[in-house]
């Protein structure tokens, strides 16, 4: 894997809507500076690059310039980490518009998480390892400040040329309903009782480079060129979580069917399952997960549960492409190689 350059207090991090145009609606840019001023006072410069604050109707109209402002952030020297400003449902579009060996030759640290798994997934096809981390309207500018657990995550991995070494869990989640009124921008929200990691099948220790992302962004690319090839889940560990749509179990368990049907699921090396967002319908995930499983012989499979990865506040950034081992007794998590690479 491509690495990118490391991080270090005073670069340059780049802020780009390659996916939704939340972050330019008049009601929602104080949340959007707030943001900002955040990474800022972190001893960042920031640079919204061109198009990034046009707005939901202009970004959804305009697919090729969002994927313009995209290339300027990888082209510029200057900038050395692209943070998306939300997810959302059709940043495949964009796709068509980029340019492959530009993004290659200028390796950057990119974050997101949601709909931007679509980009990750192309990236890491490219051979970048990329960032499934926090996005800037829900984690950046979280009232009352972004949660120590994510930033430390997140910059651990992202300014350190060192292996992460154990994932940890959250010391608590927060209730979903993000504040977007300005006027309750100093209501922070509750904060809920985080479960341990839980292995919910298998046992032993494996290792694998990590794949993954939105289940619901995956699954959509099935039957595309843009979906992963079958080898790229051999001897992986994929992690999936799921989005603030709460797909109906019923509906869940079709698609990972599926990929069973595909091979995924006995191709892998292990399975990380990220905690639900707001934890809505866990218990019906995992039990499909466990079902689905023995329908193809996969019941030995390591499955650890109850992960704080994307549609969660806090939540770990998995550094895709990277190397992860997945251990049972106890349950661990550890990240085994350096994300970037020295300056």
């Amino acid at each position: 894997m491509i690495k990118p350059k490391q991080l270090k207090q005073g670069d340059t991090i780049a802020i780009v809507s390659p996916s939704s145009g939340l972050a330019g609606e008049p009601h929602i840019r104080w949340r959007t500076e707030q943001g900002i001023r955040f990474i800022e006072n972190m001893g960042y410069h920031v640079k919204v690059m061109p198009n990034t604050l046009n707005g939901l109707q202009w970004n959804y109209d305009h697919p090729e310039a969002r994927a313009k402002s995209l290339m300027a952030a990888f082209q510029d020297d200057e900038v050395k980490a692209i943070v998306c400003t939300i997810g959302g449902y059709e940043s495949v579009r964009i796709i068509p518009y980029l340019e492959p060996t530009v993004i290659q030759q200028h390796p950057k640290i990119f974050i997101g998480y949601s709909d931007i798994t679509v980009l990750h997934v192309y990236f890491n096809q490219l051979g970048l390892t990329t960032f499934y981390g926090p996005a800037l309207l829900t984690d950046f500018a979280e009232n009352g400040g972004a949660d120590p657990y994510t930033m430390t995550s997140l910059f651990s991995l992202i300014s350190e040329c060192l292996p992460y070494g154990e994932l940890k869990p959250v010391p608590y989640y927060r209730k979903y309903g993000l504040k977007w009124e300005e006027h309750l921008r100093h209501f922070e929200r509750d904060k809920i009782p985080a479960h341990e990691f839980e292995v919910l099948q298998g046992h032993g220790s494996v290792s694998g480079p990590l794949v993954g992302g939105c289940f619901e962004s995956l699954d959509k690319l099935r039957g595309t060129t843009y979906f992963p090839a079958l080898e790229t889940f051999d001897e992986a560990v994929l992690f999936i979580e799921t989005s603030e749509v709460h797909s109906s179990p019923w509906s869940f368990e079709e698609s990972l069917r599926t990929w069973g049907l595909m091979g995924i699921l006995n191709c892998i090396n292990a399975l990380i399952i990220g905690r639900p967002h707001d934890g809505v319908f866990q218990n019906e995930y995992h039990a499909s997960i466990l079902k689905v499983l023995k329908e193809f012989q996969a019941d030995d499979l390591i499955v650890i549960g109850h992960v704080p990865i994307g549609h969660n506040e806090p939540k770990a950034t998995l550094p895709m492409g990277a190397i992860v081992t997945v251990q049972t007794q106890p349950c661990k998590i550890v990240i085994n190689t350096s994300a970037v690479s020295q300056i």
